[in-house]
């Protein structure tokens, strides 16, 4: 009866050292967005993108992993620029000219976030 005891024991705390509970990253804050693409500000205006702004971009896209993940970093870029005037058909061109897939959308004041 002991050497069952035992067994079970050894059996219950295999089991629960293995165990791995679920763990759900939450979404980008906006705030985050915002730090990440603040480099790039120059490149939505006209100018090159910098090396800093392809770090950023590509460690944001890194972050989207889940649709959910891509609708907050979309609306984030649409509440981000409604306070700047930029050409919005520059935004997908930041993924080609970083070397960044899959691509941003043209993210401006009407974009659907939730497609």
């Amino acid at each position: 009866m002991d050497c069952i005891r035992i067994l079970w024991s050894i059996a219950v705390g295999l089991l629960l050292v293995s165990w791995r509970p679920t763990v759900f990253a939450a979404p980008p804050t906006c705030d985050t967005v915002q730090n990440i693409l603040a480099p790039c500000a120059g490149f939505l205006t006209g100018q090159e993108p910098t090396k800093a702004c392809c770090t950023g971009v590509n460690n944001l896209n890194n972050s989207r992993k889940t649709k959910a993940d891509r609708v907050a970093v979309c609306n984030c870029i649409k509440e981000l620029t409604k306070s700047i005037s930029y050409d919005p058909k520059r935004m997908p061109l930041l993924s080609t000219k970083c070397g960044v897939k899959p691509d941003f959308p043209a993210v401006d004041k009407n974009f659907d976030c939730s497609k």
